[in-house]
């Protein structure tokens, strides 16, 4: 599906300003990977440029209400960055104490039950991501704002394989040569994959990492910013921790492989390098009864939705995705039907 982003970004830059129109703090919530962490630095930059004041949340599916709730009188506008809600749930309770809620992510399933305070900015295809479309809606503000060219490259490094992305990639190239040498972006990227993997202080750490480094990339990658150096310290470590857990499959068959997760948060990059290394439908998932978590990263053409959670039948959960992602929640008692479930579905 072709996308004209120009017009794209001229809808969303409208939609977002409408979306803060009125308020003066806003809450950025976005999930632990490469992507969000990019996001919301750029959600962030464009915030206060408007004279607004960000205020960080990590949260995966599962937390999303004790998110919102954490920001309650500290801001007056949240913004999901591709971290849709399951369910309605959220969303009610987001109208409810804010302003406005503003939802940025792509080719996921619509929302429904909207409300007059929920505004959604979506791209609906494949093989983008939510960093993009934050760094095109941050160059309607202002084209100074294509400083953030290497910040949003290293979010989607290896994910995006679509014109707008290599061309944004090449611009980043293009004003830091240094980045050239030695695949620096992918070294950028893996840091804040390790940062995402160590958990929320860890990720909030390399937002801020990031937004001291704006202006020169050599910042963040040569020890001067401080703590871009602590998480550096952690790269190798976490390198070898992942390598290690992704070793052992809990399940490969064909062109799915299931790997289980340490912790809860972990699941999204496990699944993230998983499928750039080792399977073309890489499933992560974390058991703690009574729940049983899953995130799906497959063929960015494909939705995932549509394709699995039809043939799952009735089942005590959630499930939210789109092109190329399927989140899941659900009874821990169903999780192992689940998983094989899904690998006969993709393997069909």
């Amino acid at each position: 599906m072709d996308l004209d982003f120009d017009s794209w970004a001229i809808e969303a830059y409208r939609l977002f300003e409408s979306g803060i129109s009125g308020v003066s703090r806003i809450g950025v919530i976005f999930p632990p990977n490469p992507d969000g962490i990019a996001s919301a630095v750029i959600i962030a930059e464009i915030s206060s440029q408007k004279g607004l004041e960000p205020n960080f949340i990590v949260s995966t599916p599962e937390n999303l209400l004790d998110a919102i709730e954490s920001c309650v009188g500290k801001c007056d506008s949240i913004v999901f960055l591709g971290l849709p809600p399951h369910g309605k749930g959220p969303l009610q309770v987001s109208t409810e104490f804010y302003k406005s809620t503003i939802i940025i992510d792509h080719g996921s399933r619509y929302l429904s039950n909207y409300k007059e305070k929920i505004t959604r900015i979506n791209a609906d295809i494949g093989g983008i991501s939510t960093s993009l479309l934050t760094y095109f809606i941050a160059l309607q503000m202002s084209e100074d704002n294509d400083m953030l060219s290497w910040v949003v490259a290293s979010g989607f490094y290896g994910k995006c394989k679509i014109k707008p992305c290599m061309d944004i990639e090449r611009k980043a190239l293009l004003s830091w040569p240094e980045l050239m040498e030695g695949a620096r972006l992918k070294k950028i990227q893996r840091i804040l994959i390790s940062s995402a993997y160590l958990g929320e202080e860890w990720v909030l750490l390399a937002v801020s990492a990031l937004q001291e480094s704006f202006d020169d990339p050599s910042w963040f990658l040569s020890g001067n910013s401080a703590t871009a150096s602590i998480i550096r310290s952690k790269t190798k470590e976490v390198q070898k921790e992942i390598e290690n857990i992704l070793d052992e499959p809990y399940l490969r068959r064909g062109n799915f492989g299931a790997w289980e997760s340490p912790e809860p948060y972990q699941r999204f990059v496990l699944a993230l390098i998983a499928r750039e290394e080792l399977a073309k439908n890489a499933l992560s998932f974390f058991y703690d009864p009574p729940l049983g978590l899953a995130y799906l990263i497959g063929n960015p053409s494909m939705n995932l939705y549509e394709r699995i959670v039809p043939s799952l039948g009735s089942f005590e959960g959630s499930a939210f995705g789109g092109r190329g992602f399927l989140s899941l929640i659900v009874d821990s008692e169903f999780l192992r039907n689940l998983i094989y479930s899904i690998s006969r579905k993709i393997n069909e």
